[in-house]
């Protein structure tokens, strides 16, 4: 058997019912199409037995649950260009219940707490309050906008391009007003300083500032 009988023989395996022409040389072509047509069905069927196999291992919900949850599982909450953690914040007196990504503790003292974006932005002397979370507590009024919903009140007011948020301490926790000032350029907005501020436990070691 010569070589061009050998080679139409083979193509006679993979191509169509009388597909193979006088000369099988020129069918290498769509011979080798065919098989690689052929490969891609069968790897697809192996691709959905594979699926199958595993909805019936973990079931269909336990598939769709999986594939909605993200890699990292703390939950979170997006806002603006503020993500919060629900991971506990640690800035004595204070501590939250939730933190900022991207945004640390730069400074405390009894009177006022800094916190600053970790991209160096701002200064790094803590009486330099520009560009920075500012909580502070105190015994002076509340003043401005009632912030309306559900959960512990707050009141809002805003000057000179920074908002401050205020809101009463509870049972527990010393009496008086606890107050964060943000800039209005940081990515922050009311509804996530809102979250951020109620999520705010007040320590005895707070002092009040004056003014």
């Amino acid at each position: 058997m010569d070589d061009s009988t050998r080679v139409k023989r083979a193509l006679e395996h993979v191509l169509p019912e009388n597909a193979v022409t006088a000369d099988p040389y020129d069918d290498l072509a769509r011979a080798r199409t065919a098989l690689r047509a052929r490969s891609r069905r069968r790897f697809r069927i192996g691709l959905g037995a594979l699926a199958l196999a595993t909805i019936a291992g973990v079931g269909v919900d336990g598939v769709l649950n999986r594939a909605a949850q993200p890699e990292n599982t703390t939950p979170s909450v997006t806002s603006g260009s503020i993500e919060l953690l629900a991971t506990t914040l640690h800035a004595k007196p204070y501590s939250f219940d939730l933190t900022p990504r991207g945004w640390s503790v730069q400074s405390q003292s009894p009177y006022a707490v800094t916190i600053v974006p970790d991209d160096g932005s701002t200064s790094p002397h803590p009486n330099d309050f520009v560009g920075k979370l500012v909580i502070t507590f105190d015994h002076n009024p509340l003043s401005g906008q009632l912030v309306a919903g559900s959960g512990r009140q707050v009141w809002i007011h805003g000057d000179s391009g920074y908002t401050t948020l205020s809101m009463r301490t509870v049972a527990g926790e010393p009496a008086g007003v606890v107050r964060i000032q943000y800039p209005d350029n940081a990515g922050w907005d009311r509804s996530a300083m809102v979250r951020f501020l109620r999520s705010v436990h007040v320590g005895a070691g707070a002092r009040a500032s004056l003014g």
